[in-house]
């Protein structure tokens, strides 16, 4: 075997290998003892045609084809440990030759992660002060859950109505939302994550239909079509306003026993809501913390990681797709109307946000030792299928095999160091201490 690196670039490496003829006798003699055993020769039984006759049968090429397949990954190991290449992932191979065997290889080598100086680091938290905005905003949505709903009207939609609609998104002739028949109070929580909607509904009336178009934000759920613009159907089908009760002290004690005045409700509240904004500011905290880190380390990896990264996304795009259509054939007819290349452009920075993370993550994990016993994992397992519903035993059956409880951990390793490290980060922040 030769074999001869071309170049190294972009953390990935380039080879030629070329295999002589001899060294491939022996992969040779193996594709002939697999074929013979299940290929008909006229005038022998199964398995008992000699090589020669059987080549002439079949052709010498099929033959050849196979032992390829089984010699590649084995020259493959070779080539590796003869350049000393750490790859990521198996290499990519490109046949040129069948006889004697000439391919190309493309090695996707290990990254290198030089991370910044996390142990000095300091992110500022996001403040947690309740605005009045915020509290009068809860003091309306309680006073429009305990008013009441008036007959159906013929008035253009305020805010404040509660509404019945169809309410349909589509990106490039597909659905990516379907809401027919719901109905809701339009105010400042609905449909918050697609900022505008509420909006354009102000102002219709019933039995009208309206198309508009608005763009999702970029961290919308739905990471391949995020940034990307959506064009909305709207048909009303009622409209009914509200009689909203007085906010006084008798309001208060209606909606909380124990509560005995206005001002003591709005205490509640503003209590509730700081409360809310800590827990939510635990995951924001978390993300600004990464992005740092990110920030002031130098990362090197090979592209196709991305790629890898990527193709995940769509998969898990195509399953929502598919969770929302009726049967088999309506997914295949969305599916095609969907451009692949588009699919790739919304998803790409989401994709390399996602092998970022997971590089810093791994490498501060590494660095601090950080490790998962078995009895986390399992502990880990129990808490997923506790929701399982229907699908429990076959989820735990895969949980319990290798490769699930290699994610399991490493799920609970990336949790673990993202812990351990906003604590750090936190130690040097002078308004966390």
């Amino acid at each position: 075997m030769k074999s001869t690196l071309d170049k190294t670039e972009n953390h990935m490496s380039y080879l030629t290998v070329v295999n002589e003829i001899s060294e491939m006798e022996g992969y040779m003699e193996k594709a002939y003892q697999r074929l013979v055993k299940r290929t008909e020769v006229p005038g022998f039984r199964k398995g008992n045609a000699p090589r020669d006759i059987l080549e002439k049968h079949v052709g010498r090429e099929k033959l050849l084809e196979d032992a390829i397949r089984e010699a590649v990954p084995f020259i493959c190991d070779d080539v590796i440990k003869e350049h000393n290449l750490e790859p990521v992932m198996q290499p990519m191979v490109k046949i040129v030759e069948n006889e004697p065997l000439k391919f190309e290889m493309i090695v996707a080598l290990k990254p290198t992660v030089e991370l910044g100086d996390y142990k000095s680091m300091v992110v500022e938290p996001e403040p947690l002060e309740v605005s009045d905005e915020e509290l009068n905003e809860v003091l309306d949505n309680l006073r429009k859950q305990y008013g009441g709903s008036s007959e159906s009207s013929d008035s253009p939609i305020k805010y404040g109505d509660n509404v019945t609609a169809d309410i349909i998104g589509e990106i490039y002739e597909t659905p990516i939302i379907r809401n027919e028949g719901i109905t809701f109070e339009l105010n400042s929580e609905f449909a918050k994550e697609i900022p505008g909607l509420a909006d354009k509904l102000v102002g219709m009336k019933k039995g009208e239909e309206s198309k508009f178009k608005l763009t999702l934000p970029d961290d919308y759920e739905n990471k391949v079509v995020a940034g990307k613009e959506i064009e909305f159907t709207a048909t009303i089908k009622d409209v009914r306003g509200m009689t909203l009760p007085e906010l006084d002290d008798e309001f208060a004690k209606k909606v909380s026993p124990g509560i005995e005045s206005l001002e003591a409700l709005k205490d509640r509240i503003r209590t509730n809501l700081k409360s809310e904004k800590e827990r939510n500011a635990v995951a924001n905290y978390e993300e600004k913390v990464i992005e740092k880190l990110i920030e002031i380390s130098k990362l090197e990896y090979p592209p196709v990681m991305i790629d890898m990264e990527l193709q995940d996304l769509i998969q898990e795009y195509k399953r929502q797709l598919q969770a929302s259509c009726r049967d088999e054939k309506e997914f295949e007819e969305r599916m095609k109307r969907v451009p692949e290349a588009k699919l790739r452009e919304n998803g790409k920075p989401m994709a390399k946000k996602r092998v970022l993370w997971t590089l810093v993550v791994s490498e501060v994990a590494k660095q601090e030792g950080v490790t998962v016993s078995d009895q986390e994992v399992d502990d880990e397992i129990e808490n997923m299928l506790k929701d399982a519903g229907q699908g429990k035993e076959e989820m735990r059956k895969y949980l319990q095999e290798s490769n699930g409880r290699r994610e399991v951990g490493s799920f609970l390793q990336a949790k673990k160091t993202i812990k351990q490290l906003v604590e750090m980060v936190k130690a040097n922040t002078p308004s966390e201490n």
